[in-house]
């Protein structure tokens, strides 16, 4: 029986991992990174992304998942970040269609993208203001 369970959990483990698709875009964050670098308070995000995206958001430190659902509009949405209990970053979502294709967390070492709410913009339409402390 235990032989069962075993191998039970391991076909859900190798499941669980097939199925995975890593979607935080680690190259975009450094590139935002280096872009904040010095005294550069604007940023276009639409001329360092490599992947298609009808609109994106940027949400503050402590949004909860609910309202970043709302936001977005998608109920797949999981909080991978942590960033309902986290500070230390804002996040950047991506979408094309409805679906959530890329996300970047920004070290809020670099500034603020918004201060209470969460900020919304298209590709037409990408320059980052950054707000320094």
């Amino acid at each position: 029986m235990k032989k069962y369970i075993l191998l039970f959990m391991f076909c859900l483990l190798v499941g669980q991992m097939l199925g995975y698709k890593d979607i935080r875009h680690k190259e975009l964050e450094r590139s935002l990174h280096t872009a904040l670098q010095g005294d550069v308070h604007n940023v276009n995000v639409a001329s360092l992304t490599d992947f298609q995206w009808d609109k994106a958001y940027v949400f503050p430190p402590y949004t909860s998942v609910e309202v970043m659902r709302d936001e977005l509009r998608v109920q797949s949405y999981k909080d991978w970040s942590g960033l309902g209990f986290r500070d230390d970053i804002n996040l950047l979502v991506f979408l094309h269609g409805d679906q959530i294709v890329h996300y970047a967390e920004i070290d809020r070492a670099f500034g603020e993208f918004g201060q209470n709410d969460s900020l919304s913009f298209t590709p037409s339409h990408a320059i980052l203001t950054v707000q320094r402390f």
